[in-house]
């Protein structure tokens, strides 16, 4: 009787996100962000150089918290500070799922 292999689990690309670092750049916007498994990974978003860092910061979060919920099922949120003039911190949290529920609506209804 043949046995069918055991399937492996495929194991995500990258940790939950911790921190994502914004640098303005020359002609691109440059990321990196740094996961909880010591881990991370960089990137540019396709924004020109001169679009507000409110855009760039929300088109980098948005891409990271897509990929986060399709690889890790968590949803994250970020919290952006200053380090310098022209760059950015966000620290990530994990959101619960009580946090997501829209507002007036009852925990636990549904």
């Amino acid at each position: 009787m043949a046995r069918r292999p055991k399937a492996k689990k495929k194991r995500p690309p990258f940790g939950i996100p911790k921190e994502i670092i914004l640098p303005t750049g020359q002609d691109a916007w440059p990321y990196t962000f740094i996961a909880d498994d010591s881990g991370g990974g960089c990137g540019k978003v396709p924004l020109p150089a001169d679009a507000a860092h409110e855009d760039v910061q929300t088109a980098v979060f948005t891409q990271l918290a897509d990929l986060t919920r399709m690889f890790h099922g968590v949803e994250i949120d970020v919290e952006w500070s200053s380090l310098t003039p022209d760059s950015w911190v966000g620290h990530i949290r994990r959101v619960t799922t009580e946090e997501l529920a829209p507002p007036g609506a009852a925990p636990g209804v549904g």
